[in-house]
């Protein structure tokens, strides 16, 4: 008997040391983590721009190519840096924001400079409903059977048959 108790003493060990393990991974797995989505910004390179001094090349030399340029002109160019705090089973929620947003003239030049941060940012709720479109709503079931009874029987497309083709074959 004593034996027996001697030889699984090294097998609890492993076994108590595997739970320890697996309880410190999935207790690590449930912790917060923060990341930086977009562009990560450098203050000093940042501040490095000046109105009526640089333009695009300079700009683009000293912080990169922008996170977006404007939409509809490419005079704006914007430098977006989000730090997001990630949560188990939440949504990520943003600890820090900022948007770096440089304006240029006609010929280039930086003409200015904002910046914004988290209290600028705003919150959109999209419209919930849905859009109404012609046609027929149709089911799951109709989609799959729909099709059933409508084919008469003819030929497949490319058989030998005379006068019914569209280019009268």
């Amino acid at each position: 008997m004593v034996d027996k108790i001697s030889n699984m003493k090294p097998y609890s060990k492993i076994g108590k040391m595997t739970i320890v393990l697996a309880l410190g991974i999935s207790i690590s797995a449930c912790s917060n983590s923060r990341s930086i989505r977009g562009y990560v910004f450098d203050a000093e390179l940042a501040d490095a721009i000046t109105a009526g001094i640089d333009n695009r090349q300079s700009v683009e030399s000293t912080l990169g190519t922008p996170t977006v340029r404007g939409t509809f002109s490419n005079d704006v160019w914007y430098y977006v840096s989000t730090t997001v705090k990630v949560r188990p089973v939440f949504w990520p929620e943003a600890k820090e924001h900022r948007v770096l947003a440089v304006g240029f003239n006609e010929s280039g030049i930086v003409e200015k400079i904002e910046n914004f941060d988290l209290s600028d940012m705003q919150v959109i709720n999209p419209v919930g409903g849905k859009t109404k479109t012609r046609g027929t709503n149709i089911g799951f079931f109709q989609q799959i059977f729909g099709s059933l009874g409508r084919f008469g029987g003819q030929a497949p497309v490319g058989a030998p048959q005379g006068g019914n083709g569209p280019n009268g074959s």
